[in-house]
């Protein structure tokens, strides 16, 4: 690095000039080691922080099935694919349990959004009532993901995890897991990125939104989940490939409550929930759309 420094010639201020020069190197010189401490630091900081691509531990929450036995959870997987085999111009497909299934399904509470809001995207719901991560894992692996060329969704919004805290078997008994209240968070955690990458992996040109757990009235359940939340938040993400959104501020009151008019029974929402849920999330879908597909053909995480 030259530096030049300008001074008079008057030799009476030699000393004077000296001094400056020495004061002048010496603040350089202090800086120069603050931005490489500052430089290491945030080097070592991107190093600690886990990546979503990271691999994931095996666990009850992150291990697929073999088969989905249960008949309805069959037919919904059927469902799906039969809906994903004839896409034509699907943007958006909402992935999840009962609380995206009623988007339009079933009890449908939030069918008049939908409908206002979502339509336009040509949208498929992928919900599925009761579901857990490693079913997830399965359809999303299996056939649920299976457009046609040239047919993949612009933007994959998930919604996953709730019930890995409550489900101990599948919806007819057929099969038992080992999930429940005692799950660790970190394998729900883990369970929900699987599903995630398992978007990435398949669907290559997709960008993906993954909501945290929403909050619940069960207080012992919602400090899980909350902290599930935490560490799917503590991720380092593709940037634009995959966003994280933890709509807790929306559904919560200042007393750290859920907001009664906004869910039916303390876990699902009312229209009015689903409302709070499409003013969070349809600015970035319309965000992510705008984007284009992603270009990347490295798939080697």
């Amino acid at each position: 690095m030259k530096i030049t420094l300008h001074s008079e010639t008057n030799p009476s201020s030699g000393g004077a000039a000296r001094a400056m020069v020495s004061q002048a190197f010496s603040t350089l010189l202090t800086a120069l080691a603050l931005a490489v401490t500052w430089s290491s630091a945030e080097a070592q900081s991107r190093e600690t922080i886990p990546s979503f691509w990271d691999p994931v531990p095996p666990s009850s929450s992150t291990k697929a099935p073999e088969q989905i036995h249960d008949d309805y959870w069959r037919s919904e997987f059927e469902r799906v694919n039969k809906e994903v085999a004839e896409a034509d111009a699907t943007q958006v497909v909402f992935f999840g349990d009962s609380i995206t299934l009623s988007w339009s399904l079933a009890n449908a509470k939030g069918k008049a959004v939908w409908e206002e809001r979502l339509a336009k995207y040509q949208p498929i719901n992928m919900g599925n009532s009761g579901d857990i991560t490693p079913v997830m894992l399965y359809r999303a692996t299996k056939g649920n993901l299976d457009f046609a060329e040239g047919q993949a969704p612009a933007v994959a919004v998930l919604l996953c995890g709730t019930n890995n805290y409550v489900v101990v078997q599948s919806d007819g008994g057929k099969v038992k897991w080992d999930l429940g209240m005692e799950t660790p968070p970190a394998e729900v955690a883990d369970g929900i990125r699987a599903v995630a990458q398992a978007f990435r992996r398949k669907l290559t040109t997709t960008r993906v939104i993954v909501l945290g757990i929403l909050p619940v009235k069960d207080q012992t359940k919602w400090a899980k989940c909350r902290e599930t939340n935490r560490i799917l938040a503590s991720y380092n993400y593709p940037k634009d490939e995959v966003v994280f959104i933890d709509l807790e501020d929306q559904f919560l009151d200042a007393q750290g409550t859920i907001k009664p008019e906004l869910f039916t029974d303390g876990t699902h929402l009312t229209p009015e929930g689903y409302e709070v849920m499409a003013d969070a999330i349809v600015p970035q879908i319309e965000r992510l759309i705008g984007m284009g597909p992603i270009k990347s053909t490295d798939q080697s995480k």
